[in-house]
């Protein structure tokens, strides 16, 4: 007994320190064929310390034989080894796998501790014996909770998120209105989320791929690229589906519920469009082949779904049609639910008043979504009296922390989303006192971690979320600067504001279209003045980071007045909200939402005539206009300015034939200058021609594109 005895001791001893050692630098190490081959044990030999651990603790609760003790010696033992073998097998697999994300972080945290307890309860256990009983106990009570922990989120990593608890609290499957539904986050993410989001989604990234949103997807995963815009061959995210079952790099495993045909079909459909990411799917045209999968899989899903009853009526539905619009989005919960969603789009559209119109929906409202609104602290005042609310979204709101005395007081509300606002460590602590509440966002606050951790401790019951916080160890990408100053128009002169999330980030920046670096461009410290159109370009730097990526930002010094706009064909009735006033209201447009501040042309060839007053000197025009290819929106064919005295007489100033471009790109403003002999003329016209047919190497080739342009600039 003496001789196993020692050699367990050193073995103990030696799987012990080789685990911290591989606990430590796993992230730096290269695991060779036949150490894989010991990895891939860890499932099978994991059942075994389960076990002998659970075995071992008897004795701390039930009184045993002295003539047993030997016994219970080598069981302890043989749960210390087993623990530690486990553990060390776990990481070789992790390794090999390329696995990332927090499920693996903290099962690989946890196992490693359940490690060195099994170890601990082998080495010192005549000395807890000895101790008090609530010392041994409350040791083998810790030890037990540890292993359910570590097999949980085990099972997470094998089988999905939430592998034992779904039996018991099941899934809610997500109701998609086609009238509302934007492609990726309701469509093609709830596919990823269903059948691929176990193995791929933030806390569990096998292969280091995540799907969960645009940024990750793009990035792909450790072997090859996810996704390849058009090109579905390339696609790993459509090559493996197509793999045989029997194939070992087939998804979903072949284990897993795999895609229904409609599932595969819009997959394949949304890779061949481009991947849109934020295109509504309404806005596609009817016969559209991303449209007909996305329709035919939403059909498919059409069965009755549990949903939370609720005991309150529901709202006259001519009264939800009268107050929905495109910027204040109101949907039901569920089918048949009396329970509604409102979402505000737009900032610019945005008033208290259309948030007061409300009013006779305020106890159907559950969900409320205000992102990136101008909402104020005065208006918390009226959405506290929405008695039912649930969710609450200020993300990016200009709330601060008196007005979470407003939030404290909901008695319904169970989740409110406050990151990137004003509000700080003081503000936390009035709304946590709202005892209804459970899940709080902080992201990308300045609330100082000590700050934090003291609100954690007073509410336990909080669950407060604060994104990734960085390590000393990690060497992470700086956000990129922020441009405080709207890009776009200024009349005489102006001044262009920048910052920056992290303190002591340094901003380089330039004015002459060059990438500013970290040694000879302008490092910033006061605003900027400018009295000309400019081009700024600037990135981050500091010490011990990756610098950001550069952002740029247009500023235009405003051109002589315009007295009168005519269309002289019309825009799309689609996208002609202002009409002819849009082309000179000193608004540049937002490229990422182009159903306002835009006029869009494919049927018509845009024709506009410009008025300016009286004859003036002219030698530019300037002409701001979108691209986005994987929505159809493509350069002009041509672009035509005319001069005229008496809008008979018509002389042509200049024209230009803008390249072409041959791939799908990402969506951009685009601002031609066009140039031309000095001139003086009362009236203007400006004529472009769309795209007849979209290119051949286009997904929607033969189709005719679009042209949109928002402003027009004389000088």
């Amino acid at each position: 007994m003496n001789r196993i005895r020692s050699i367990g001791n050193l073995l103990a001893l030696a799987g012990l320190v080789f685990l911290l050692f591989l606990f430590v630098f796993a992230g730096q190490l290269s695991v060779p064929a036949w150490l894989q081959v010991v990895g891939r044990m860890h499932p099978l030999l994991l059942h075994f310390p389960i076990v002998l651990v659970l075995i071992s603790l008897l004795p701390y609760w039930i009184p045993q034989e002295a003539a047993m003790e030997k016994t219970w010696e080598l069981i302890r033992l043989a749960a210390a080894l087993s623990a530690l073998a486990s553990a060390i097998m776990g990481i070789f697999l992790s390794v090999e796998q390329g696995t990332e994300g927090t499920s693996l972080q903290y099962h690989k945290w946890s196992g490693t501790a359940l490690a060195l307890i099994a170890w601990a309860l082998y080495s010192f256990h005549a000395q807890l014996m000895a101790a008090k009983a609530s010392l041994s106990k409350g040791t083998s009570v810790v030890a037990a909770c540890l292993l359910l922990v570590t097999g949980h989120l085990g099972a997470n990593l094998t089988h999905g998120e939430n592998f034992l608890s779904g039996p018991i609290f099941g899934s809610t499957k997500k109701i998609i209105d086609p009238e509302q539904a934007v492609i990726f986050p309701d469509l093609v993410y709830t596919v990823l989320e269903e059948k691929c989001g176990g193995c791929h989604q933030a806390g569990n990234q096998k292969g280091g791929l995540s799907l969960v949103d645009s940024i990750a997807i793009m990035k792909g995963g450790k072997t090859a690229k996810a996704l390849v815009l058009g090109d579905l061959e390339k696609s790993l995210l459509i090559s493996r589906l197509h793999l045989p079952l029997s194939d070992k790099k087939h998804m979903p495993l072949a284990s897993k519920p795999q895609l229904t045909p409609e599932e595969l079909e819009l997959l394949q459909a949304w890779v061949k469009a481009g991947a849109p990411f934020t295109q509504k799917l309404r806005e596609r045209n009817s016969n559209d082949s991303l449209r007909l999968a996305a329709d035919a899989y939403i059909h498919s899903r059409q069965e009755v779904s549990d949903e939370p009853v609720y005991d309150f009526a529901e709202a006259d539905p001519a009264t939800i049609q009268k107050l929905s619009d495109n910027y204040r989005v109101i949907k039901p919960l569920g089918k048949n639910s009396p329970a509604l969603s409102v979402s505000f789009f737009g900032k610019a559209m945005f008033t208290a008043d259309r948030l007061k119109e409300l009013e006779p929906l305020k106890k159907q409202i559950i969900h409320l979504n205000l992102a990136k609104m101008p909402v104020t602290d005065e208006l918390l005042s009226f959405i506290s009296g929405f008695p039912n609310l649930e969710r609450l979204n200020l993300n990016y709101t200009d709330i601060t922390d008196a007005g979470m005395k407003q939030l404290a007081r909901m008695k319904q509300l169970m989740a409110v989303s406050l990151s990137g606002t004003a509000v700080d460590a003081d503000g936390l602590l009035t709304v946590g006192a709202n005892p209804h509440l459970k899940e709080v966002y902080v992201w990308d606050s300045r609330i100082a971690a000590n700050a934090l951790t003291a609100v954690k401790q007073k509410y336990p019951q909080l669950l407060i979320e604060t994104g990734f916080q960085g390590a000393d160890t990690t060497i992470v990408t700086l956000n990129k600067p922020l441009i405080k100053t709207t890009e776009g128009f200024f009349k005489d002169t102006g001044k262009i504001v920048l910052s920056h999330v992290i303190k002591g980030a340094e901003l380089r920046y330039t004015l002459d279209g060059l990438a500013p670096d970290s040694s000879s461009s302008l490092v910033y410290k006061t605003p900027i003045s400018i009295t000309k159109n400019t081009t700024l370009q600037v990135k981050a730097f500091k010490k011990g980071w990756i610098s950001s990526e550069v952002v740029k930002a247009s500023f235009l010094k405003a051109g002589l007045p315009i007295t009168n706009t005519t269309l002289l064909q019309p825009a799309d009735a689609k996208y002609n909200m202002g009409g002819g006033k849009i082309l000179s209201d000193l608004d540049l447009g937002d490229q990422s939402d182009f159903s306002s501040k835009w006029l869009g042309f494919q049927k018509n060839k845009a024709s506009v005539v410009f008025d300016m007053g009286a004859s003036v000197q002219l030698e530019e025009v300037l002409i701001n206009s979108l691209h986005n290819t994987a929505a159809h929106v493509f350069p002009p064919v041509v672009l035509r300015v005319w001069g005229s005295s008496d809008q008979q007489h018509w002389r042509l100033l200049t024209t230009h034939q803008p390249k072409p471009p041959a791939k799908i790109e990402p969506a951009t403003a685009y601002l031609y200058q066009l140039p031309f002999s000095s001139t003086n003329a009362r009236y203007i016209k400006l004529e472009a021609e769309p795209v007849p047919q979209l290119p051949l190497w286009h997904p929607a080739k033969g189709k005719p594109g679009w042209f949109f342009m928002s402003e027009v600039i004389f000088h």
